[in-house]
């Protein structure tokens, strides 16, 4: 017995295939994934080279009046490496030096709490934000230190200045600091929330050398 085929329904578009359609919310959810990643390490790898310029800046403004009133924390490292010298090194010398669990940390912070605190509050006050980034950041300095001296045995960064809180592993004096470095974190992660961005950022490699010349051409 033989059975004929449904009739199309007339008037009405064909549906797209449910196995295209959830091929692209596969694709979708890896590209998220690939992106946040990708902020992540940036976070990371902005965090080590800043915290090495930052050594430069700090001897500097150190001599520096008025401004040396913002630098007035002594960032420290455990005594027993024999890294705090660095300090009484000359400014023209260009020394500075970065743990590389410091690449973890920054990471974390810009990702989970600068991040977070932004998509909550862009539309209050900068100021109220900046804010809100220098306590999180405090708080996460000091709990996250603790935890790594628990790990390595090694005290990887201390203050040792009246300001120093959360078993020494923060300082009041660094507040105003970690106010502009979220704020810093915050615009880099505006900037790569340019919705062109994101769809470039998101879309596939070129795949033949046809869509990489096209490619090159758009980017001159």
């Amino acid at each position: 017995m033989e059975h004929s085929a449904p009739a199309p329904h007339s008037g009405n578009p064909p549906r797209p295939s449910l196995h295209i359609r959830h091929a692209d919310l596969k694709r979708n959810a890896r590209m998220k994934v690939t992106f946040a990643i990708f902020r992540f390490c940036l976070y990371g790898m902005v965090g080590l080279s800043s915290e090495i310029f930052f050594y430069n800046l700090v001897r500097i403004a150190r001599h520096v009046p008025l401004l040396e009133a913002l630098f007035r924390f002594q960032w420290r490292v455990d005594d027993r490496l024999n890294l705090n010298d660095i300090w009484d090194t000359p400014v023209v010398t260009a020394y500075g030096q970065c743990s590389l669990w410091m690449f973890l940390i920054y990471g974390v912070a810009c990702f989970y709490f600068i991040e977070s605190i932004y998509r909550r509050l862009f539309r209050q006050h900068m100021l109220l934000r900046a804010g809100l980034y220098g306590l999180a950041i405090l708080l996460f300095e000091g709990l996250s230190g603790v935890v790594l001296e628990k790990m390595t045995g090694y005290r990887i960064w201390y203050y040792a200045d009246s300001g120093a809180i959360l078993w020494e592993m923060t300082s009041l004096y660094i507040l105003p600091i970690w106010m502009v470095t979220g704020l810093l974190a915050e615009f880099i992660y505006r900037e790569l929330m340019d919705p062109d961005l994101v769809a470039a950022l998101e879309s596939p490699l070129p795949g033949t050398p046809e869509e990489t010349e096209a490619s090159l051409q758009l980017m001159q």
